[in-house]
This record gives C-alpha cells, structure tokens and sequence, in this order.
C-alpha cells in the first residue's frame, strides 16, 4: 500500500484511460487527488477501504483523496480515469458540494441518463486535452463542473425496486433540470435506451401524465415566476424557458394557466 501521483495538466484537470488485463490486480493505493472512475467495458472489482464492489459497465466510482483502492479485472477492462484536485472548492457555491457528496469514497450505479451526460462531458474534455487551444484550460474545468453537478444530482435520484418506476422517476428529475433545452419525445426515449410507447407508458402509470406534457408544465411553472418576478419581454421568457416558438408557448401556457401570459402577468395577486 502506499502513494501513487497522477501528474495532472495546467488546468489542475487529467482524463485518461486505464486499461487492464483479464486477472490483472491493482494493489491498494492511495492519492492525494480525487478520481472518477468511469467503467466503459468488462468487469471486476473495486475495493474502496477493504470494501469490494462488482463493477461493468456504466458504473463508476469516486474516489476521494487518501483512500485506499484496489482493482481486479474479471475480464479485460477500460476505465475511463478523471483525475482532479480541489481548487473547485474555492469557487462560490461548490464548497458544500465538496462537503456532501464528495466528502466520501462511493460506488454508484448510473442510471442511463446520467451516463449519457457523462459520456459527453467526457467527450469534450477529451476534445480539448487534444486541442490545448487558448481557451482549453477553462472549457475544462467547466466540463469537469458539469460532470460533479451531473453526479450529485445522480447521488440524489431515489431508487425503486420497479425498473420501470425508477425510469420513470430518472426522467421527471432528467426533465426538471434540462427544461430549457430542444427536447422531443424521441430523444428523451433515446437516453433512457427504450421506445416512445414504452416511456410514455411508464411515466403515465407514475405520474398520470405524458414526459412531453410534464416538461411543458414545467417550463410553464418557471414562465410563471418570470412573468411576474421579472419585467423580461414575453419572448425572451419564451426563449428561456425553452419553447421554440411564441405560439408554441401560448397555447401550452394558455391550456396549463387559463389564460395568456399578458393577462396572467396583469392580473392581480
């Protein structure tokens, strides 16, 4: 047992690939760095402090500083390795996260929407360790933000014995923070890996409602609040919020509220 150090890059940031061979053993060691690892083929074990954890694909571990880890790989295996320091707990708002849900080692199972996000912040911080342009460090350490949101809020997703009540539930917490973003059934069906029929399926049996109904409630609620805790103009609240267009917006507003967003902005309180 004892210390391994990852040299990090400039931007205090370093992903990288760790590959093992089918029995190959990692003996206990420890950083002073935190590590994600992310497993993106074969199988083994992670011990973290003496506790073994089966791992495959789509699961990670994190890794917090002075913990001792080891890996066993049942079959070959590719890790994705995101290693990093603390400097994030400098930035406002992300000491407590430090805190919380980063004050420990952990295994964690990823549900197929977390995955998918992680995937592609991983992407792009591959894409700029490559590039190493003028901007690279920063774009960096915002995808590396985006990865710790993404897995806190995964941390925080109840779990159900039902397989189709936890997908259910991954989506309504999916939808609650992407809102904003151009999202169809398709490709909220996409990321949790099954059909539309089947989605809508699943999440009316939960929650009695459609996905695509539930993210236009949503985006409604939050117009709400900005029609009357802000003086933005009725388009650009449009756009915030996600709707494509203003009549897009209108009917969905006027069929959740019972009227427009001007009468409901000039109606008294």
């Amino acid at each position: 047992m004892g210390l391994r150090d990852v040299p990090l890059a400039k931007s205090g940031i370093l992903l990288y690939e760790s590959k093992h061979l089918q029995g190959e053993v990692v003996t206990p060691h420890h950083h002073t760095i935190y590590q994600i690892l992310y497993i993106l083929s074969g199988d083994g074990i992670i011990t973290l402090h003496n506790q073994p954890y089966e791992v495959t694909n789509d699961q990670m571990v994190l890794i917090a500083p002075y913990t001792e880890h080891a890996v066993y790989a049942r079959s070959r295996m590719t890790l994705l390795v995101l290693a990093f320091g603390d400097f994030l707990e400098d930035l406002t708002g992300t000491k407590e996260l430090f805190s919380t849900a980063f004050r420990t080692s952990k295994y964690h199972m990823l549900d197929s929407m977390s995955a998918n996000e992680l995937r592609d912040s991983f992407r792009k911080i591959l894409y700029e360790q490559s590039l190493q342009g003028s901007f690279s460090d920063l774009a960096i350490r915002g995808h590396l933000l985006h990865v710790l949101l993404t897995l806190t809020r995964s941390f925080e997703v109840e779990h159900f014995r039902d397989s189709n009540a936890h997908r259910a539930n991954v989506l309504r917490h999916y939808i609650e923070a992407h809102y904003y973003r151009r999202l169809s059934a398709e490709d909220l069906a996409g990321r949790l890996k099954i059909t539309s029929r089947h989605m809508n399926a699943i999440f009316k049996e939960q929650f009695h409602i459609t996905p695509i109904q539930y993210l236009n409630d949503v985006r409604v609620k939050h117009a709400k609040a900005l029609l009357l805790g802000t003086d933005k103009e009725i388009i650009s609240i449009c756009f915030e919020v996600g709707f494509e267009t203003i009549s897009t917006f209108y009917r969905a507003f006027k069929r959740k509220v019972g009227m427009s967003p001007q009468q409901f902005r000039k109606a008294p309180s």
